[in-house]
């Protein structure tokens, strides 16, 4: 919706947080004659008065006040779209999705991009809100998107990539096979696409018209620790500072989209070597008496829990910290992956999904407790010298924390307290 039609509109604006206000102050600078309308869960009656509707992320594109406007003719959109909509024709957009791991891919690209000289900015699910970018001259706009983002949204990036699938945000989507299609929605839309081919579900689900792969033998993929396009050798995988397979593997999407922008992939090595971890994402943040703990606090599914494990495996004992908000997922896969590593691995299980893990889990050492001070502690006690602990819930953190910040935040510091 370009920002001409908004004019002497009453628009409503679902959502006060950061893309709430980002809109409003976007209308502001672009609109002469308008009228705002704050909508909440107290007011949404108020939606009928609006001729627009400018919808948060979080606010599910399937509640009933959403399908009910739409019938009635108020116009849906969100500032992602209003983003996409008005931004400069020159500038390109590489539009990052996926279950797991398009923050730190998306960052990664950004950072590469701009070691190799490009006038880059980084928003969306990430960073800043899109919008406030809909006037950039940037060469290129790396946009995060998430599956909430991607549902609804109509615009064309220059470059979509699908780093992987995994069943998630079953309450908003309201199915997990629906899940996959509103992230697909984004993907499917855009000129070029980029896909895992090492990804079961994108290979079953997702357009192949003009699709290409990373993680394919024919394009860029990890052979023998190192970065390779096709049969020519890149560089050592080791150069990137994040610990794990999925991490290497999720790089590749990014040298491929350097590859696709056609430039030259071995000047990514020192880009690679100077690009440093998000955090919560398999960050160390403390050692005590030789026990290292590391939070990975991002966690929310069973295959990333399952993840951090393997990325953090030296043969050493390992200590899972999991447990949060249960939205139905199923931890057969994690139980049985648990069980593989016999006597190194301890579970501390936390509300509300704990229970579910142990049974999963049967025949591991483990222990249910209450909040994340007894987890420290207990997980200390079960750990010894040269061994890690890791918070890796497998869950979302909503039933505890407002969100996975606050959750890792919480570790920390029992961390310290631990040390004193």
């Amino acid at each position: 919706m370009l920002w001409q039609n908004l004019e002497n509109k009453v628009i409503g604006v679902w959502g006060q947080g950061k893309e709430g206000q980002a809109a409003i102050k976007a209308v502001g600078q672009h609109c002469a004659s308008y009228k705002i309308i704050d909508i909440n869960e107290d007011n949404t009656d108020d939606i009928e008065q609006c001729d627009v509707l400018i919808k948060s992320p979080g606010v599910s594109l399937y509640r009933q006040e959403i399908t009910g406007a739409k019938k009635k003719g108020i116009i849906i959109t969100s500032s992602s779209n209003l983003f996409f909509a008005n931004k400069s024709k020159n500038t390109l957009v590489i539009a990052i999705t996926g279950t797991k791991g398009k923050s730190t891919t998306s960052a990664l690209l950004y950072h590469t991009l701009k070691c190799l000289g490009k006038n880059v900015e980084l928003g969306g699910n990430i960073g800043r809100p899109l919008v406030e970018l809909a006037d950039s001259k940037a060469d290129v706009i790396v946009a995060e998107m998430s599956s909430y983002q991607c549902a609804d949204c109509e615009g064309v990036a220059d470059i979509g990539v699908l780093l992987n699938l995994y069943p998630e945000h079953l309450q908003w989507h309201g199915s997990h096979q629906q899940y996959w299609l509103d992230k697909l929605n984004m993907i499917n839309k855009a000129k070029r696409k980029l896909l895992n081919a090492d990804d079961n579900r994108t290979l079953m689900m997702a357009d192949k018209k003009e699709v290409e792969w990373f993680n394919d033998k024919q394009g860029v993929h990890i052979s023998e620790g190192c970065f390779y396009d096709g049969d020519k050798k890149i560089f050592l995988c080791h150069v990137l500072p994040l610990p794990g397979e999925h991490n290497a593997h999720n790089a590749c999407a990014v040298l491929s989209v350097v590859k696709m922008l056609e430039m030259p992939l071995k000047k990514c090595e020192a880009a690679f070597a100077s690009f440093q971890a998000l955090p919560h994402r398999l960050q160390k943040v403390g050692e005590v008496r030789g026990v290292e703990f590391v939070d990975d606090s991002i966690s929310t599914t069973p295959e990333t829990a399952i993840a951090a494990l393997k990325a953090l495996d030296k043969g050493q004992i390992m200590t899972l910290i999991a447990g949060g908000y249960d939205r139905g997922q199923d931890y057969a896969e994690l139980g049985e992956y648990v069980k593989s590593l016999g006597n190194r691995i301890r579970l501390v299980l936390l509300p509300d999904t704990g229970a579910r893990i142990m049974a999963a889990s049967d025949g591991v050492q483990s222990k249910a407790v209450g909040n994340m001070k007894e987890a420290v502690e207990t997980a200390f006690e079960y750990t010894q010298d040269g061994g890690v602990v890791v918070l890796s819930p497998a869950a979302p953190s909503y039933n505890c924390y407002k969100n996975f910040e606050e959750r890792g935040k919480d570790f920390s510091d029992c961390i310290k307290n631990l040390a004193k």
